[in-house]
Parts: C-alpha cells; structure tokens; sequence
C-alpha cells in the first residue's frame, strides 16, 4: 500500500513537472510541435524564439491561446503527400509574429486561417502550397515583405482590407522591410490562381512590385503609392488600372512608380495619370492597341510585340520625356492622327467613355530635349512633320523653343513614302540633332548650328555642376 501510493506521488509529481517544463519553454527559447497534442499541452499564449511545425505533424493545426511569437512562425515541409498531411493552419488569437512566417513546400495544406495576425516583421512566405484554397489574413496591417507563390488552386484569398480606404489603421499598409532592415520590402505574387490581388494592394510604398504569372487575373487595379520598379508578367489577357492622386483631394494618394515594366499585357487602361518615371514593354503577345498616360515619363521603352498596330500617349504633359525607343513591333504604324478606331479598340470607352470623348489619338512632339529617339516601324510623314519639324521650319520663334535630340536620332520607317528631306535639313542646317544621326539608314554631317547647340547645353550642364558644388 505504501509503494503504490509513493509512485502515484511519483508519477504526478513527473507529469507536473513535465508540463511545468513544456509551459517554460514558451519563454525560454523556441519550440518545435510535432502533433496538435503537444501544442495543447505546452498551452503557450507567448514564445520568446521561433515555433516551428514539424512536417511530422498532421490534420488541422489550432493554437488559439498564442498571442506572440518573438520570433518565427515555420511551418516545415517536405514537399511530398507522404511525409506531410497538413491539412489547415489556424489561430484566432495570434496577433504578432516578430521574425517571419514561413509555410513552405506543403503539398497537402487547404487552409490558412490568422484573421488576428496584425504584423509579421520579417517576410511573409506562402510557397508551393498546390491544394491550398483558403487564406485568411484579413487583419494584416504590416510586412516586411510579402511573397506568394505557386499556389494556383488559390483563386480568392482574404489578406488586408478589401475595397479602397485611404485611413493609415485600415487594412496592409506598411511593407516595412527596407525600413527597419529586417526584411526586403517587396511584394512578390507568382504562379497562383487569384482573379483579383484587391487587398495586396493597399496604398503601400516598397522597393519592388512583382506580379508574374496570374493565369486567372484579367483586370487589376493598382494601388500602391512609391515604387522603384513595378514588373508585371500577365497571362495575355491582362488590363492594367492605375489608381492617381486627386489633386482636389489631398488625402487621396497616387502612385509614383520609377520604372513600370509589362509584358503578357493585353492593355493599360489610359484613364488615370499615374507618376511613372520609366516605361517599358517587351514580348506583349496578344497587345494591339497600347494607351499610355503616365505623368514625369522621362523614359520609353516599346519593343517585340508581335500584334502591337498603335500607340498613343494620352499625357497632357511629355515635357519631361528624354529617350524614347521603339523597336522591333513589326505592324506597328506611327502618324500624328492614328485614324478611326477599329472594334477592338476599346478599352477606354470601357474604363473612361466621358474620357474618351475629349481625348484625341493623337501623337504631338513638344519642344523638348531628347537624349536619345531610336524609331523603326511603319512611321508615316506626319509622325514627325505635323509638329516636330514643322516648329523648325514653320515658326520663327526661337531654337531653345524647339525639340532637340543630343545624343542619338535614328529612325527607319517601312512605309515606302517615308522622306527623310525635312529632318535632313534639321541635322545639316538647323543643329537639331548633333549627336549620331541615320534616317533610313543614311548619314550626314551635323550642320553649323550644332555644335554650339552641343556646346552651350555642355556649358549650362558645367555652370550648374559649379554652382552646386559652390552652394554644397
């Protein structure tokens, strides 16, 4: 009687120390769960270090009394159907994951449940999830970067604020990895089944927007704020949106992207005036008609798209327009007037019929500076006659009032009318275009007026070097 009861005193007081020992690794370091059972039993509402998931686990993983992690939250996998029979991960009381959350190479994952999670400081990873459905993240307020890929059963997900909110406190917000160093702040979106990214989103500033890959995205509206470079792979049937300021409003804000690439891009909608500082376009398949209405464009890029017959800038403003490339579009036509709009030529009296109505295709050359003009399509006389020579030939206001191209003009039309005897004047006579010159593959000398149109520009450039140095 006396040893039976000693090892009940011994057995319990084991388990009390085994669960006390469970319960001091929440704050003691990090911890690995293997089944549901042990979650249940550490009963951890915070970890000091990282939690992981052993691919181990199995069927549905709850963690409700988990409030913080000061670390990482990894969800191991193995990307193999026998070793890994995840099924769901869910918490309705996580708020906080101080490192990254990581759910990688998990084959049998259908659900991701963390409407509370409010930040993740480090990345955010969803990747090779093949039968995962549901995401629900719809609290999120903060990355370091977000990442989502391979995951193409996942059609609708649920992360950030959905619709249009211009308050701080609602909805994904802050992609704060190149401000806190923590992360790099970029929000990558490959190879999943979405139709919309509404909630990804959110009027946030980062240094780069990747979208590759979308077979089911048709139609997106981008609202971001500050980018450096945005790149976009569609699925050939792909409309872009941009959301702009509202200069009536100040608390409406636009984006400013500085370099805006696309490619499998059916259309851009022209509708909103977006800073873009950079655009290019290259291998657009199924692009035919490409409407471009990008506020301070200082650089164009247009080249290998098969199906490409017209382009119009509908900007108000291309004063701050310097190289422009156009290449390689073997039905492109240029004239000043494009002419009547064919059936699929569309997409603005889609997005912006009242728009629509006063914009005029048109293409007008501005007196600006140019660095660089490299042109070679069907280019018609009145691609650069109407206005561009026209200002030299046909006006008498001043050469400073005029468009010029320093560094390189070349184009090459296959229109068999194209004449070259008006921007030949403007090279030889009139110091237009200083720099290399070719117009159907012809050469000639700079005029007279070139180099001290070359010269002075070299001076001013000089003079305001000195000044600045002075004033520094």
């Amino acid at each position: 009687m006396r040893m039976r009861r000693s090892y009940t005193v011994f057995a319990v007081s084991a388990l009390l120390a085994a669960t006390g020992l469970a319960r001091a690794d929440c704050t003691s370091g990090g911890i690995t769960f293997t089944s549901q059972s042990d979650i249940d039993t550490a009963n951890c509402t915070f970890v000091n270090g990282d939690v992981v998931i052993s691919a181990a686990a199995s069927g549905n993983i709850t963690f409700n009394n988990l409030n913080r992690i000061n670390g990482s939250l990894i969800v191991q996998g193995c990307g193999d159907a026998t070793c890994s029979r995840i099924v769901g991960i869910s918490s309705t009381n996580l708020t906080a994951v101080e490192g990254r959350l990581q759910i990688s190479s998990v084959p049998s994952l259908g659900s991701i449940n963390l409407p509370g999670l409010r930040r993740v400081n480090q990345d955010l990873i969803l990747h090779d999830l093949p039968e995962l459905t549901k995401v629900n993240l719809g609290g999120i307020k903060r990355v370091g970067s977000l990442k989502l890929s391979s995951a193409l059963k996942l059609t609708k997900a649920t992360i950030g604020s959905r619709g249009y909110s211009f308050d701080p406190n609602v909805g994904l917000k802050n992609i704060t990895g190149n401000l806190t160093g923590s992360a790099d702040a970029v929000v990558e979106v490959r190879d999943v089944g979405l139709r919309d990214m509404d909630g990804i989103l959110d009027f946030w500033s980062a240094r780069r927007l990747v979208i590759e890959n979308l077979p089911n995205l048709d139609v997106q509206m981008i609202k971001v704020l500050n980018l450096d470079e945005m790149r976009v792979v569609g699925n050939n049937n792909l409309t872009l949106r941009f959301w702009e300021a509202n200069l009536n409003e100040p608390n409406t804000p636009g984006p400013m992207i500085n370099r805006l690439l696309i490619s499998g891009v059916r259309s851009l909608s022209p509708c909103l005036q977006p800073v873009v500082h950079e655009f290019y376009a290259f291998n657009n398949s199924a692009m035919e008609y490409l409407y471009f209405n990008f506020d301070q464009l200082n650089h164009i890029e247009i080249r290998d798209n098969p199906r490409l017959k017209k382009i119009v800038s509908w900007a108000s403003l291309n004063r701050f327009w310097r190289d422009i490339y156009i290449h390689d579009n073997p039905i492109l036509s240029l004239k000043r007037f494009p002419g009547p709009r064919e059936p699929g030529d569309n997409v603005s009296e889609v997005y912006c019929n009242d728009l629509s109505k006063i914009h005029r295709d048109q293409w007008a050359w501005f007196p600006n500076t140019f660095d660089n003009l490299v042109i070679d399509a069907d280019i018609d006389n009145t691609f650069f006659n109407e206005t561009f020579t026209n200002l030299w030939l046909n006006t008498s206001s001043p050469s400073e009032t005029k468009p010029k191209v320093v560094d390189r003009f070349e184009v090459r039309s296959t229109n068999s009318t194209f004449d070259c005897s008006a921007l030949d004047i403007l090279r030889t006579q009139k110091g237009a275009f200083p720099g290399r010159y070719s117009c159907q593959g012809q050469t000639l000398p700079a005029g007279i007026g070139a180099p001290s149109l070359e010269g002075s520009m070299r001076m001013a450039l000089g003079a305001a070097f000195m000044a600045a140095i002075l004033l520094y």
